[in-house]
């Protein structure tokens, strides 16, 4: 069992890389942590596009999606990598890049219960007064996750 199990949640935004840059300097020399890079992505539904033209439109469009979700997966490998480079062995790196079930908030938390994580590192977009109707992913976490350490990187 290592000393701390840290749940990073990356999507690829320039916030992400903060959080990412803070695990490197904050947790790169120490030999007892793990770390677990997660993203869960939006599936691209599976439809029947043969036979009308209007399908063939269709068809380009999920061609474009599940494209965008390689390039998604791509982007994850690149953050471990990333991670790799910078003093962290690959038995300290785990990712995981599984289709979105339910809102972001709570995959997050159940992954972050479930596996019993003891450091969620998520970041914080300032701005936006849509957040302040809708709740944030930060506050919907912070929230659920009392007992858990949760760094906020904005």
């Amino acid at each position: 069992m290592t000393g701390q199990k840290i749940l990073l949640p990356y999507n690829f935004l320039i916030y992400d890389q903060k959080a990412l840059d803070f695990v490197i300097s904050t947790f790169a020399h120490l030999n007892d942590v793990e770390i677990t890079i997660f993203n869960a992505y939006t599936p691209v539904p599976e439809i029947d596009t043969r036979g009308a033209p209007i399908m063939e439109k269709l068809h380009a469009s999920l061609n474009y999606l599940s494209k965008k979700v390689k390039e998604q997966e791509a982007g994850l490998k690149a953050a471990k990598q990333k991670l790799l480079q910078n003093g962290f062995s690959a038995h300290q790196i785990h990712m995981i890049f599984k289709p979105r079930k339910r809102d972001i908030a709570s995959e997050i938390i159940d992954l972050a219960l479930d596996q019993q994580f003891n450091v969620i590192v998520i970041n914080h977009k300032p701005g936006k007064v849509t957040r302040f109707f809708t709740g944030s992913l930060f506050n919907k976490v912070v929230n659920a996750l009392e007992g858990k350490v949760v760094c906020i990187v904005s």
